[in-house]
């Protein structure tokens, strides 16, 4: 019923738009830039950014939604694959279910740091990604936005995997993050972004795992007061927006909205850093302890789905690990 009702707001916003002239009233392109993090994330931020950049050029009429406005991620896939003119912030392993080799940019430990991600957009895979994307009816418009590690946040202090035993964390619903957060010794519960706070207040979750600045806007602080920094995934924001309206757009229209994605939010990346400090300080101020666990055993723990089918939808990650950071020209 939440679904059918998500959808029927968001066909009836399109409609609005429709009313207004068209989707191109004025030769402008309507846009709505999706999100499900609060106010102040750095993702919610982004769209925002993006949005702008976008209606300076004179092209466009754009608006950004967030704190799941429009729905959840999986919604708006839906949406965009139908011809909505919406753009989701989604990530790789959401988007594994249409290109599973794209996964393997969320698997855990996959990542050290953001700079890694630096020539990822310049790689022959990720040039086959795009075209992969497009045989399934959407546009990968950039994945250059790295939005923060994911971390465990629950009431107990967590250092090794055993900490984790019987302890149910929200995640997101694919095969690559539950099973990786039950590999680490949680019990993985699929959940609903807009639905997690009331989950764990209420016991039906007894925490999740997020990046620390969606952990800020969420305000998961009021009810887990133990942050561990697991840095399990490093979480990109992979944008996309549907190919029946994408290409409707102009020539000229598809190139600013491509060109000006990859630069908004590969700009990102410094803010960032910044809110990760500022709010992880600011959570410590109000009583939350953040542990420092000991991540070999995590990494450890994990280190068998790059060759687990059932997470990997087939393909051999550990080959495609190899590939990858050759193209990418990381050393390990």
């Amino acid at each position: 019923m939440k679904k059918l009702i998500s959808l029927t707001l968001a066909l009836a916003m399109i409609f609005a738009l429709c009313l207004s002239g068209s989707a191109f009233a004025d030769d402008k392109a309507s846009i709505i830039i999706t999100g499900t993090n609060g106010p102040g994330d750095t993702q919610s931020v982004a769209h925002e950014n993006f949005a702008a950049a976008l209606n300076e050029l004179g092209d466009w009429d754009a608006v950004a939604l967030v704190s799941s406005e429009m729905g959840s991620t999986d919604d708006v896939l839906e949406q965009a694959l139908t011809g909505a003119n919406v753009v989701a912030s989604s990530d790789p392993s959401r988007l594994a279910s249409y290109v599973p080799e794209f996964g393997i940019l969320m698997m855990p430990y996959m990542f050290d740091s953001y700079d890694q991600l630096n020539t990822l957009l310049e790689t022959e895979l990720y040039a086959k990604w795009q075209q992969d994307f497009r045989d399934q009816g959407l546009v990968l418009l950039c994945n250059n936005f790295p939005t923060g590690f994911r971390m465990f946040v629950c009431n107990n202090e967590v250092n090794t995997p055993a900490d984790l035993k019987g302890v149910k964390i929200r995640t997101m619903g694919n095969a690559i993050a539950v099973n990786s957060v039950n590999a680490m010794g949680a019990t993985a519960v699929s959940m609903a972004q807009s639905d997690a706070y009331n989950g764990i207040e209420t016991g039906v979750v007894d925490g999740g795992e997020w990046q620390i600045p969606t952990i800020y806007s969420l305000r998961m602080y009021e009810v887990c007061k133990n942050i561990s920094l697991t840095k399990h995934f490093l979480l990109t924001c992979s944008v996309v927006c549907g190919d029946k309206w994408f290409s409707t757009l102009t020539d000229n229209q598809q190139v600013e909205l491509s060109d000006t994605a990859v630069k908004v939010y590969g700009e990102a990346k410094d803010m960032v850093v910044e809110f990760e400090d500022k709010y992880l300080q600011e959570m410590k101020d109000m009583g939350v302890t953040v542990t420092e666990p000991d991540i070999d055993s995590f990494k450890d723990a994990t280190a068998d789905l790059f060759s687990d089918m059932d997470t990997t939808g087939g393909v051999d990650y550990n080959a495609l690990r190899v590939e990858l950071y050759k193209q990418m020209g990381i050393e390990k």
